[in-house]
């Protein structure tokens, strides 16, 4: 049985540009890997290795330290330096240069794979947190902390599958490629947890990857997993509409998902964990869809993390025509990108380069006409457009009564107004006028 979520939009998708795009290999691997000290909210690492270092694929060169996520080699070769490099998330950071010698040579420390009905949660923590995991569908939370608040928490894995995001299908071929392993680490991951119900949800027009996970459980069982296809609508994939989805529970607001007895996962976030766990090996490759009107050939490609991403246009016959916007995620959460030189970071799962004709156009905001779509279309039960009155005023006791800390920035609010108003950037405008003013929220 499912429940649904209030609000929500149904942008035009585009994944038909690269459903059927199977992942491919980058036929040639850059010279230069960049890795960001900063791949994790929680802060940057502690780089391990210097400049003139040899390094092979997998082997740490950055440690968690006060701060960060463990970072690795993810090709061979030696650190050319430690410096300030374009981050995808804007700016610069200190990153660690790797010139690549393209022989792939592995790291003879590699950790040994572990038995999966034998693996205590002490284990699985270590585990994730030496392989560098973290939150892969655009958080990048620390994967270990979040495991270590659920257990024995929570009685329900959900594995998030969505991708509700218009474009993007990296998850999709993910689902579809590598479900087998997907599958598995999902089960060891709910016995270290001890959820008695784990459940996969991607969208009902996913049908080829639905099918191929059903005729996968049907072999192996099922056991205590179900594959749960919803019909399409964002923003299915953020947590607290996906857990309402699932369970009929909602999170409180200020709360997290085991405040309703669940935990959720992306589904590359599982992937990574099952590698770690199971294969030995730590988070060094990711996929990533490049696609949108401007790309010569939309691909989803299978690539190391670091890789620049002009690399990776390069890879999908560059751009036919300028592109008007270039963002990092699909077109309603994703940020604008400032360099093409910036790289491959864990979090990152697509680069959609749109034309003119793809987006609303960057035209000034028109007048409010009190239609309220936007109230109707925030999932989070929010008022954007009071949001943008009171903030108008500079109305401090009005605004800190709005809610604003349970804003997802999904963009449902701006899609959906006639009248183009940025409802996105007005309610975070919002937010930053409370917190400078130290208001309570």
């Amino acid at each position: 049985m499912t429940h649904s979520f209030f609000g929500g939009v149904y942008p035009a998708v585009h994944k038909e540009i690269t459903r059927r795009k199977p992942m491919a290999r980058l036929h040639q691997t850059p010279k230069e890997i960049i890795i960001p000290l900063i791949m994790c909210a929680d802060g940057p690492s502690t780089p391990v290795v210097g400049p003139g270092d040899p390094v092979t694929v997998g082997q740490p060169i950055a440690r968690r330290g006060q701060t960060g996520a463990a970072a690795h080699a993810t090709v061979s070769g030696r650190v050319s330096a430690i410096e300030d490099r374009p981050h995808p998330w804007g700016g610069v950071s200190p990153a660690i240069v790797i010139e690549n010698d393209d022989r792939n040579e592995l790291y003879s420390g590699r950790m040994i794979p572990l038995d999966p009905r034998q693996i205590p949660l002490d284990q699985l923590l270590e585990r994730v947190e030496t392989a560098g995991v973290v939150g892969m569908g655009g958080g990048a939370f620390p994967t270990w902390d979040k495991l270590s608040r659920s257990a024995g928490r929570v009685d329900t894995l959900i594995v998030n599958a969505a991708e509700c995001e218009p474009y993007v299908t990296a998850d999709y071929r993910l689902l579809l490629e590598r479900g087998e392993h997907i599958l598995r680490g999902s089960q060891v991951l709910a016995r270290c947890l001890g959820c008695s119900r784990v459940v996969l949800v991607t969208e009902g027009d996913k049908l080829s990857a639905v099918e191929a996970v059903e005729r996968r459980l049907r072999r192996r069982g099922g056991g205590r997993v179900q594959i749960m296809a919803i019909r399409t609508r964002y923003p299915l994939g953020a947590e607290k509409q996906i857990i309402q989805t699932v369970t009929g529970r909602e999170v409180p607001p200020g709360g997290s998902p085991v405040d309703a007895r669940c935990a959720v996962f992306n589904i590359a976030t599982v992937y990574a964990m099952q590698d770690a766990l199971l294969q030995g090996r730590p988070l060094t490759h990711r996929a990533v869809t490049v696609t949108g009107g401007a790309v010569t050939r939309p691909r989803n490609l299978w690539v190391p993390i670091g890789t620049p991403l002009r690399c990776l246009l390069e890879a999908c016959g560059g751009l036919r025509e300028e592109a008007d916007r270039i963002l990092l995620g699909g077109p309603m959460m994703g940020i604008a990108l400032q360099s093409l030189d910036a790289p491959v970071t864990k979090d990152i799962n697509s680069l959609v380069c749109l034309t003119g004709w793809e987006h609303k156009p960057n035209v000034p905001a028109g007048v409010c006409i009190r239609c309220g779509k936007c109230v109707a279309a925030c999932p989070m039960h929010l008022a954007p457009t009071f949001i943008r009155r009171a903030l108008e005023d500079q109305d401090l006791k009005k605004l800190s009564r709005f809610h604003l800390e349970d804003c997802n920035s999904c963009g449902c609010c701006s899609f959906i107004c006639p009248a183009q108003i940025p409802l996105v950037e007005t309610v975070a405008q919002a937010r930053g006028l409370l917190r400078r003013e130290g208001v309570g929220q």
